[in-house]
């Protein structure tokens, strides 16, 4: 698959999370939030909850589930970005913290996977 294909894919995925996040109640406030050495691909608030998303738009047929690819460096990569996060949106380091993976798989469906670390 080329870059453009991947590329807009992921755009899709990111795109139908959104939905899927609005209709079961969340507020999205940020997409794509960048640094250097990394992005949160979604920033939602629900129930007192700062909800950290990394979306993943992966074939059921791989044999490789989309959550493998939260290792530790990737683990690492969004606790800095979200403490850079913080410091520039001090008004909202009060909320509980979740890191999770929405993942949007090849039947269009959208699975959250809330509070991993």
């Amino acid at each position: 698959m080329n870059g453009f294909v991947k590329c807009k894919k992921g755009k899709e995925g990111e795109k139908a999370v959104v939905v899927a996040l609005e209709e079961e109640g969340h507020t999205v406030l940020l997409q794509n939030y960048r640094k250097r050495f990394g992005e949160i691909d979604i920033i939602s608030f629900f129930a007192e909850t700062l909800y950290l998303w990394e979306v993943k738009t992966w074939k059921d047929s791989t044999n490789f589930h989309p959550l493998f690819t939260l290792n530790e460096t990737k683990k690492r990569k969004l606790r800095k970005l979200y403490s850079y996060f913080s410091l520039e949106h001090p008004a909202l380091s009060h909320l509980t913290i979740s890191f999770g993976l929405a993942h949007r798989n090849d039947k269009q469906e959208v699975v959250f996977y809330s509070h991993l670390f």
